[in-house]
C-alpha cells in the first residue's frame, strides 16, 4: 500500500528482503533524469523483523536484481547504507547506530551516490559513497520491506524534499 496525506507519505510492504542479488519489496518511485538528492524523515518503522527497512532508495530499473543505492532505517539494527553496485551483484552494507525518527538522503552525482543521516535535517553524517552503475534516468523513491514475506510493515515518511518531489 502507498498513500500521502499533508506531506506525509505512508507506505506499506512485505517481501523477503532488499538484499542479496534480488530483491522484494514495496517501491513508491519517481523517475530521475539526471544527478539529484532525495531527502526524508523516516518518521515510524513497524517492527514486524529486527530487518524491517524503511528509507530512500535510488534503482537504475525496476528489475528485482537492479543496481541500485539506497539508506534505510531498521526497528533494531540501526540506519543502514546498503548497495547493489552492478546488476546482479551481491549487497553491500554499511550500518551506523541510529532509529526512527532520523532524516536520510541519498545524492546522486553520475554513479556515485553518498548517503548521509541526520537527527535534525540540517547537521547531516555521512555513512558512505559508492560508485553504482546508474546511467541516464533512474528511479528515486521511498522503500519499505518487511523481511518477511507473510507479514506486511507499515511506515511513514516525512519532510520529503530533493530532485523532482
Amino acid at each position: 500500500t502507498a498513500s500521502a496525506s499533508g506531506g506525509t507519505f505512508t507506505i506499506g510492504g512485505a517481501g523477503a528482503d532488499i538484499w542479496g542479488s534480488a530483491d522484494a519489496f514495496r517501491f513508491a518511485y519517481r523517475q530521475l533524469a539526471a544527478d539529484g538528492t532525495i531527502v526524508v524523515r523516516v518518521a515510524t518503522v513497524q517492527n514486524v523483523n529486527a530487518w524491517t527497512k524503511a528509507g530512500v532508495m535510488i534503482r537504475q530499473g525496476l528489475t528485482a536484481g537492479s543496481a541500485h543505492a539506497a539508506i534505510y532505517v531498521s526497528p533494531s539494527r540501526g540506519i543502514s547504507f546498503q548497495r547493489r553496485p552492478s546488476s546482479g551483484a551481491l549487497t553491500v552494507a554499511t550500518t551506523v547506530t541510529g532509529a526512527a525518527p532520523a532524516y536520510v538522503k541519498l545524492a546522486r552525482a553520475g554513479s556515485v551516490v553518498t548517503a548521509s543521516t541526520s537527527n535534525d535535517g540540517t547537521t547531516w553524517k555521512t555513512v558512505g559513497q559508492q560508485t553504482v552503475s546508474l546511467s541516464g534516468a533512474v528511479w528515486v523513491g521511498l522503500a519499505v520491506s518487511s523481511h518477511d514475506v507473510t507479514q506486511r510493515a507499515t511506515a511513514t515518511f516525512d519532510h520529503v524534499t530533493g530532485t523532482g518531489w
